[in-house]
């Protein structure tokens, strides 16, 4: 049985387990059919059939990097178990579509529908993960290596930084001496004999928070465990919210659309999760030298040259001629850029497509578990994404996981930009234990806190060359820190927190500048006394915005040159940002005891503030969350205009603030938010009954359903919606 709450999300009770995820496959199904299409069409290199040449370059990745193969060796060694159920959530899918036909966005996109399978489920999973890796971020740096030199990729190396706070021990900061530094400075030998391979490269962001409050922490004696999961603002939104209850378990949580399971957040009447991105290095790219001509030929490799396998696949285009992408697959893994034709082209191997991921039947063992232990213990077996995991109990257990799958690597070279595949040194020599992944539970600091932050300074495993976000985990940290006893209005009061650690260093330093003249001056005193605070209804966010990119673009100017800037400013290629907002926040960070932003000169800072106060003023000096604003975009939105995309909403914060909503660096344009938070939960052990959830969006992906965009005003306002209005869960 299917019932609805006020919000439109789904309730499924069934008598048997078989019926409630056939239950829950029509209910996903009644709410986001065309996002199902899009996602398993987009996964296998068929969406430009639908919207035409603009997702032909995106089609050409996915048939490139092989994800309908990958899927379908998962779903070939499945267990019995985890096979019915994706066969039973398939089946209710598909008697949705057999019983009430299409939703009105098929015509649009003037599509058929072919019957959903478990493939499509796994495809579905893969494509909401392959870009939130590492290895755009090593393209990025190889990039900027080739066009500007090993002397600027060093300056802009965004390594974790000496005193920023790690995820486990609670407590703790990445030492002076971090171990992690000696292992980095040893590889660049290896990068720097790499480096002579990365010249024809020179042609050629991902957010969370979540925390957990152990029970002396809070006023009830039992824990609070708190997330948002910050990404690209979908329409419909990523996650789909669920209710799901049969003898065997009782589960409410977000999920992905087509997804027969919780991997990310909920709970299960007796203990709950949460995750964010862990940006475990699980992806390595690899320069390829080919012989042979375009027929596929020879890849050298350390034991010689090698047969490629290649076959050509036809993508059809609407409104245009069909494209036929050659795609090529070596012992490192698929060619994923370049062209073997001229003799050089870039593979990947990532351990979700390296072999076949026997991790889905954790989704299951994660709804039987009865304790953080079970919980954590249930992990072993997931290969990706890698993610933060945190968990608490009814018993007033609280724990951390790093969950995931992280290759063995004779040495580190590769975890900062691409390398020789022929050279054996930087093949894979295995697989990190499950029980070697960092994990803790009930520490005696009474909290786990992980913002996309480092999650361990020791040197194995080996986690991320790229991950340092600091400052959200820093205001975490305070809160927790001037809090008494929390409450679950506290937490939510917290996911709503707007000042930045980054901004309110600027405003210190600022205050100890100047006097300026004219609108330098102005800007000054605003960010001298704005406390760091970037809320909606204020402007210091909007001056604050302006003078982050003029600092930038003066920097960048002065040490790289306008070229290099604009390129990072401007970059399409996803890693660049993240190069470039870490090497910022890194000039607000404690160095030796100093911040390097000190030792800019007045001038500098006088001519970056009067240009912001003029570009505030330009904007008609709105209010931050008047220009600060989301700007979702349907996925038909290239054949059916704005019909279908839904409204816009404006918030404060930025990237390092808890309320994220990060923007674009180009100086000059608008501020619309490009990464923000898409689903936010608080969860009570004393009254799960009383738990809340939200998303910018609501639970239907039908832009002519009432559901379609009512959580967003909530959403805005950082309320919560109630994840159970009938009361116990586990009734």
């Amino acid at each position: 049985m299917i019932t609805r709450d006020a919000y439109g999300i789904p309730s499924v009770v069934a008598p048997t387990e078989d019926e409630a995820w056939f239950e829950l496959g029509r209910a996903c199904a009644e709410d986001r059919l065309m996002q199902m299409e899009y996602d398993r069409r987009r996964a296998s290199g068929r969406w430009a059939e639908v919207v035409g040449p603009s997702a032909l370059p995106a089609d050409r990745l996915a048939r490139r990097l092989r994800l309908t193969d990958a899927a379908e060796r998962d779903v070939a060694a499945m267990d019995d178990r985890t096979r019915r159920t994706f066969d039973r959530y398939a089946a209710g899918v598909n008697a949705h579509v057999a019983e009430h036909g299409l939703p009105d966005e098929f015509e649009h996109a003037g599509t058929s529908w072919q019957g959903w399978t478990p493939v499509d489920s796994v495809l579905a999973f893969k494509i909401r993960h392959v870009l939130m890796g590492v290895w755009q971020y090593k393209i990025a740096r190889a990039v900027l290596r080739a066009t500007a030199g090993a002397a600027a990729a060093a300056k802009l190396d965004p390594r974790p930084l000496p005193g920023m706070r790690v995820t486990v021990p609670p407590l703790d900061r990445i030492p002076d001496g971090d171990p992690r530094a000696r292992l980095l400075e040893a590889a660049r030998a290896d990068v720097e004999a790499a480096a002579e391979h990365l010249g024809f490269l020179a042609e050629a962001e991902g957010g969370s928070n979540a925390w957990v409050l152990g029970p002396d922490r809070t006023a009830t004696g039992k824990p609070l465990l708190v997330n948002d999961s910050h990404r690209a603002l979908d329409a419909p939104n990523a996650y789909w919210q669920a209710r799901l209850r049969c003898p065997e378990f009782t589960v409410a949580g977000g999920t992905f659309p087509g997804l027969p399971g919780f991997p990310h957040f909920g709970h299960n009447g007796q203990v709950g999760w949460a995750i964010t991105n862990a940006a475990g290095d699980a992806q390595d790219l690899f320069v390829e030298r080919f012989r042979g001509g375009s027929g596929g030929g020879e890849v050298r490799t350390p034991d010689g040259w090698a047969p490629v396998d290649v076959r050509e696949e036809r993508i059809v285009v609407r409104g245009a001629e069909d494209h036929l992408e050659p795609c090529h697959l070596t012992p490192n893994g698929p060619v994923v850029h370049g062209d073997p034709a001229t003799g050089m082209a870039l593979s990947l191997r990532w351990t979700a497509t390296d072999r076949p991921c026997e991790q889905f039947g954790v989704l299951r063992r994660m709804l039987l578990a009865s304790s953080v232990g079970d919980l954590l213990d249930a992990q072993d077996g997931w290969i990706d994404p890698l993610n933060n995991i945190v968990a608490a109990d009814t018993s007033g257990h609280i724990g951390y996981l790093l969950r995931g799958t992280l290759p063995e690597r004779a040495s580190l070279a590769a975890t900062q930009v691409p390398v020789p595949g022929w050279r054996r040194e930087h093949q894979w020599t295995g697989l990190v234990p499950f029980s070697a992944m960092p994990r803790g539970e009930d520490p005696p600091e009474g909290l786990f806190v992980t913002a996309n932050n480092t999650v361990t300074a020791a040197d194995r495993p080996f986690v991320s060359h790229a991950l340092n976000d600091c400052y959200r985990v820093e205001r975490i940290h305070e809160l927790a820190a001037e809090a008494g006893p929390a409450t679950a209005a506290d937490m939510r009061a917290w996911q709503g927190d707007t000042v930045s650690v980054a901004a309110r260093r600027w405003g210190r330093l600022l205050d100890e500048r100047g006097p300026f003249e004219g609108d330098a001056e102005e800007a000054r005193l605003l960010l001298a006394t704005g406390k760091g605070d970037l809320g909606p209804g204020g402007t210091v966010g909007l001056v604050h915005a302006g003078f982050r990119r003029e600092v930038a673009r003066r920097l960048l100017d002065r040490e790289f040159g306008s070229g290099t800037r604009a390129w990072l400013m401007a970059s399409g290629l996803p890693g660049t940002p993240v190069v470039l907002r870490r090497w910022f926040a890194s000039l607000t960070w404690p160095r030796d005891g100093e911040w390097p932003a000190r030792r800019l000169p007045d001038e500098l800072l006088a001519e970056a503030l009067a240009a912001a106060w003029r570009q505030a003023g330009e904007a008609g000096w709105k209010p931050w969350g008047e220009v600060h604003r989301t700007a979702a975009r349907h996925p038909l939105h290239p054949v059916a205009g704005t019909e279908l995309d839904p409204p816009s909403a404006g918030i404060g914060g930025d990237n390092e603030t808890i309320q994220n909503g990060a923007y674009g660096w180009t100086p000059g344009t608008p501020f619309g938010i490009t990464n923000l938070s898409v689903y936010r939960q608080v969860l009570d052990f004393a009254d799960l009954a009383g738990s809340g959830w939200v998303v910018p969006g609501g639970a239907s992906g039908r832009p002519a359903s009432a559901h379609y965009a009512d959580q967003l005003s909530a959403w805005q306002r950082h309320a919560l919606v109630p994840m159970h209005p009938e009361g116990d869960p586990c009734r």
